[in-house]
C-alpha cells in the first residue's frame, strides 16, 4: 500500500506573518511636537501667568486665582522665558504668598503640579486614578463627580493646545524611521521555532495611542503593504458622532482597586474608564481581529508602556500569535531608556516566561530613529 504524500505546509501557521506598529507621545516629541502632558501644563500655567498680568485675575472650571498686585515676577516678557522657567514661577506663587489669593484649586490640579514638582514629569491619568481610588473607599460620590468633572475640564484644555501646537508645525515623514517601519522580520527577533528565516511583515497595522495625527501620514509611504490605521485613543477633530473624541482616562482593569470599583453601586466611577469609551467606535474590534488573524511581530515607538494603557497592551503582549516584542528605544548623549522601558513592558505581562521569549534582547534592537534631529 502506498503512503500518502503529506503537504507539510498546512502546518505552518507562521507562513504570513503581521507587524503591528505601537505609536506613543515619544514619536510626536521625537518629530518636534511639544505635545508631552508636561509641555501642556508648562503652557497652561504661563496662561495662567500672563492673565494675571493682565488683569489681576484668572479663573476656569481648574482654579481661580487673584493677584493684588503686579509684582516683579510677573513684571518680564514671560512669552521670552523658557517655558519650565515659567513654570518655576507659577509654583513659587502657589507656595503661598500675601501677594497672591487662591479661591479655588482643584486637588486634581494640585496633585499635577506636584507630580512634575517631585518628578520633573506626570501622567495626568494616573493621578485621575488615583485620587478616584481614594474617593472611592468612602463611595464619596460628590467627590467622585468632581474629579471627573476636573478631567473633562482638562481634557478640554488639552484638546485645545494640541491642535494650537500641531498648527504651528509643517511635518514631513522621515524615510529614516519608515525604513525602521519595513525592515524584515528577522528570525533571530521571534520566538524560536516560529518562522524559519527573515520575512517582510504580510500587513501592517498602526495603532496610534496619540491624539495627532502623525502616524497617519507614514502610512501614506507604505503603498506596498496592506496597512490599517488605528486611533485608538480617538483624534482630535472627533465629535463623538462621526469620529470618536479624545479617549482619556484610565485602563488598568488589571488593578486590584479596578476590581474594587465593580463591587460598588456607582456609575460615576466607570465615566473615564478607557474599555467602556472603547465600546462607542470599532477601533477596539478592528485591533482584535488584526492581532487574531495571523502571528504579529510587535514594534514600539515612544510608547510609555504605563499603567493607564495595562488592560490593552496585555491583550497585545500575551495574544497567542505575539510572537516578537521590539522595542526601539531612546537614546541620548550615550544614555537609554532600553532598561526602563522593559520594566514598563514587564508589568503588562501575567506569565515572565511569555516575556522573555518575546522581548528581543538590546543587542538585537536599537534607536529609534529622532526625525527632528535629523539634517
Amino acid at each position: 500500500m502506498e503512503t500518502p504524500q503529506i503537504d507539510y505546509s498546512i502546518f505552518d501557521k507562521y507562513k504570513e506573518v503581521n507587524r503591528l506598529i505601537i505609536i506613543g507621545n515619544g514619536f510626536d516629541l521625537a518629530h518636534g511636537l511639544k505635545t508631552s502632558f508636561k509641555d501642556f501644563i508648562e503652557d497652561y500655567t504661563l496662561k495662567i501667568l500672563n492673565e494675571l498680568k493682565r488683569n489681576y485675575h484668572f479663573e476656569d472650571g481648574l482654579l481661580s486665582i487673584t493677584s493684588k498686585a503686579n509684582f516683579e515676577e510677573l513684571r518680564s516678557n514671560l512669552n521670552t522665558l523658557d517655558k519650565s522657567e515659567v513654570y518655576k514661577i507659577f509654583i513659587y506663587l502657589l507656595k503661598g504668598n500675601q501677594r497672591i489669593e487662591i479661591e479655588h484649586q482643584s486637588e486634581f490640579l494640585k496633585n499635577i503640579i506636584l507630580s512634575i514638582q517631585n518628578k520633573s514629569w506626570v501622567d495626568i491619568e494616573l493621578v485621575f486614578f488615583e485620587l478616584l481610588k481614594d474617593a472611592s473607599k468612602n463611595n464619596d460620590s460628590k467627590n467622585i463627580e468632581q474629579i471627573n468633572n476636573d478631567l473633562n475640564s482638562l481634557k478640554q484644555l488639552l484638546k485645545e493646545y494640541l491642535k494650537e501646537e500641531v498648527s504651528k508645525q509643517r511635518i514631513k515623514p522621515s524615510r529614516k524611521l519608515l525604513s525602521q517601519f519595513l525592515m524584515e522580520i528577522a528570525k533571530h527577533e521571534t520566538i524560536p521555532n516560529t518562522i524559519e528565516h527573515d520575512e517582510q511583515p504580510n500587513s501592517i497595522c498602526v495603532l496610534n495611542f496619540n491624539y495627532t495625527s502623525l502616524a497617519l501620514d507614514y502610512l501614506e509611504h507604505m503603498k506596498s503593504f496592506p496597512t490599517t490605521y488605528i486611533p485608538i485613543h480617538g483624534e482630535l477633530e472627533g465629535d463623538d458622532i462621526n469620529k470618536q473624541g479624545l479617549v482619556f482616562g484610565y485602563g488598568d482593569e488589571l488593578d486590584k482597586d479596578y476590581l474594587e470599583f465593580e463591587n460598588m453601586n456607582n456609575d460615576l466611577l466607570f465615566e473615564h474608564i478607557k474599555s467602556f469609551k472603547y465600546l462607542h467606535f470599532d477601533h477596539y474590534r478592528s485591533l482584535l481581529e488584526f492581532i487574531n488573524s495571523k502571528p504579529f511581530q510587535v514594534h514600539l515607538y515612544g510608547h510609555s508602556c504605563g499603567l493607564s494603557d495595562r488592560t490593552l497592551l496585555n491583550t497585545i503582549f500575551e495574544n497567542e500569535n505575539c510572537i516578537s516584542i521590539k522595542n526601539f528605544y531612546y537614546s541620548n548623549s550615550g544614555k537609554d531608556d532600553y532598561e526602563q522601558k522593559s520594566y514598563a513592558i514587564a508589568r503588562h505581562f501575567k506569565s515572565k516566561a511569555d516575556l522573555r521569549a518575546k522581548v528581543v534582547n538590546k543587542t538585537k534592537c536599537e534607536p529609534m530613529i529622532q526625525p527632528k534631529d535629523e539634517i
